[in-house]
């Protein structure tokens, strides 16, 4: 969710900010519980979620673990983890602050590690924050270039297909440019493999998403936050930006979501 980095591309301070990672939750959070309940999340797990966001992970794995477990919950930016019970929430940069060591059966990490510059240390220690046998899942984009391009066919109507892939050919350009990597998610099983983890598994997700839906709030106020500032740097049209702003509110328009990788494996 909220990534801890000093180069976040998106602008925090913006009002609209909640709205977008409210966008994030309604994509993915299914996927998230659907992938932590399969890797055996239960009462009594200690749990780490890292740039927890707005919290929604971090309160279902509150009521999964109940009173017998723990849940953390860190961020730079606490306006949106108030009202957590059972949830420790704590103010924190994963790229410099210390984490309790062999301390976690679940370390979990959403659209973070992709913004940091150095991502292998970062992953380095959040598996030494896991118990022996304990899960790291960290879930990470794919979007922009052909990947994007793939999936355009899937737009309806067809003539927003391109818009869209415009737009996100010039979103991934400018996470590039402020040191994320939008195509990190699919380094991720060989980075899990490289910090000595094993039994790896991971997914790939796409989902079919409506302008006007919950979901359809992540590119809408994407738009809003940094819609202009591409758009001023050459890299998207302010056509293209009108056209795609009335789509995110469009329930005639479909389309495919960015890419999600998922990924985890567990510390020997």
């Amino acid at each position: 969710m909220t990534q801890q980095t000093a180069h976040y591309f998106f602008d925090k301070g913006e009002a609209d900010e909640q709205a977008r990672l409210g966008g994030i939750a309604a994509m993915f959070d299914p996927l998230a519980i659907r992938h932590l309940g399969a890797a055996g999340v239960a009462p009594g797990w200690r749990c780490l979620e890292v740039g927890a966001g707005t919290g929604t992970i971090a309160r279902w794995l509150a009521d999964t673990v109940g009173p017998t477990g723990r849940v953390t919950a860190t961020d730079v930016d606490l306006r949106f983890l108030d009202e957590l019970p059972g949830v420790e929430v704590i103010q924190h940069d994963v790229t410099t602050d210390p984490l309790e060591p062999d301390a976690y059966d679940l370390v979990h990490a959403r659209m973070v590690v992709e913004h940091l510059p150095d991502r292998p240390g970062v992953i380095g220690r959040l598996v030494a924050a896991l118990r022996p046998g304990g899960v790291l899942m960290l879930e990470d984009l794919i979007f922009g270039g052909p990947v994007t391009a793939a999936i355009e066919p899937a737009t309806r109507p067809a003539d927003a297909g391109p818009v869209i892939t415009r737009c996100s050919d010039a979103f991934a350009a400018g996470l590039r440019a402020a040191g994320a990597n939008p195509h990190f998610g699919g380094e991720l099983p060989g980075a899990l493999a490289a910090a000595g983890l094993q039994g790896i598994q991971a997914e790939f997700t796409h989902r079919l998403i409506y302008g006007g839906s919950p979901e359809s709030a992540f590119y809408r106020h994407n738009f809003l936050e940094r819609g202009a500032q591409l758009v001023s740097a050459g890299l998207l049209l302010q056509e293209d930006l009108e056209r795609a702003m009335l789509a995110t509110s469009d329930p005639a328009v479909s389309w495919f979501t960015v890419g999600l990788v998922t990924a985890w494996g567990r510390r020997p």
